[in-house]
């Protein structure tokens, strides 16, 4: 049975990863400075995107530092934040993630989706995840992590 996605947003509560994150596009021969990253990243939100250009990789700015390669880096894209939902997440749901991009982009800021199977989360600028978190504010259960 499909759900609402505005009743699922309603009753989610929200988290913002306490640490600076960074989008880096890593080669594919440089693999094994991702396999570090993910490998030392603690409990730490990392995720890791493998396509035809090599590997996209959302990791905090201490992990990549400590573990990483900065001769690896193709790209370096942040510093960003993380948002994500901290509460039961139906498979599904149809249209959650639209729900919630659609105020974010209408105001001309820009939450990049990460899918889990648990969760979804959400990459911003540092500079927006206020005004980013705000807006989800507005029609989901609120923040329990301090931002």
């Amino acid at each position: 049975m499909a759900h609402d996605p505005i009743e699922v947003w309603k009753k989610m509560p929200m988290k913002v990863w306490p640490e600076r994150y960074w989008l880096i596009d890593v080669p594919a021969e440089h693999g094994e400075a991702v396999a570090r990253a993910l490998a030392h990243s603690q409990s730490r939100y990392v995720a890791v995107i493998r396509d035809q250009t090599g590997f996209s990789l959302v990791v905090d700015e201490q992990t990549w530092e400590g573990h990483g390669s900065a001769q690896a880096e193709r790209q370096k894209f942040g510093p960003l934040k993380v948002i994500s939902t901290d509460g039961p997440l139906p498979f599904d749901v149809t249209g959650f993630i639209k729900a919630a991009l659609e105020p974010v982009n209408t105001l001309g800021m820009k939450a990049a989706p990460q899918c889990g199977a648990a969760a979804d989360h959400f990459f911003c600028a540092e500079a927006e995840v206020d005004q980013v978190a705000a807006v989800f504010e507005r029609f989901t259960a609120g923040f329990g992590a301090a931002r």
